[in-house]
C-alpha cells in the first residue's frame, strides 16, 4: 500500500464579511432591523469585543443578535452611563420594552440623533430629518 502526501497548501476560502455586515444581512425586518441600525450608526459599542461576545451569536447561516442575552449581561459590560443608557434604548426597541424617557439625557448629541432616527423609523416615517441645523 502506497501513501501519497499532498504538499499543496489548502486554498484559503473567502474572508468572512465583517460582523456588522452580517448583522445587517440578518436584521432585515421590524424591530431587529431598527435596533441593529442603531448599533451600526453608533459604531463604538459594537466595536467593543465584550459587547460582541454578549450580543452576537454565530449560526449556520451567519450571525444574529441575541437581545435577551445582552439584556441579562448588560451590567457586566462596564459601560459608562451614556453607553449604558443608549443600550437600554436599543434593547427597549429590539425587545418591545418600556424605557424611561429620561434615559436619553446622558446620550450626547450623536447618540441622541441615532435614537431619534430610530424612533422615526419605528413610527414609519422617512420624512423627518434628524441632524444638525445649519
Amino acid at each position: 500500500m502506497t501513501v501519497h502526501h499532498d504538499h499543496t497548501p489548502p486554498v484559503p476560502g473567502p474572508e468572512p464579511a465583517p460582523v456588522e455586515e452580517r448583522l445587517r444581512v440578518w436584521a432585515t425586518e421590524g424591530l431587529d432591523r431598527i435596533a441593529v441600525a442603531m448599533l451600526l450608526q453608533e459604531r463604538e459599542l459594537l466595536a467593543r469585543p465584550a459587547v460582541r461576545r454578549v450580543l452576537v451569536v454565530r449560526t449556520d447561516g451567519g450571525v444574529r443578535a441575541d437581545w435577551e442575552r445582552l439584556s441579562l449581561r448588560l451590567v457586566d459590560l462596564e459601560l459608562d452611563d451614556a453607553a449604558y443608557a443608549f443600550m437600554e434604548v436599543v434593547l427597549a426597541i429590539a425587545m418591545g420594552r418600556q424605557v424611561h424617557l429620561d434615559r436619553v439625557l446622558p446620550l450626547g448629541e450623536r447618540r441622541l440623533a441615532v435614537v431619534l432616527r430610530a424612533l422615526a423609523a419605528w413610527a414609519g416615517s422617512d420624512a423627518i430629518a434628524v441632524g444638525t441645523r445649519s
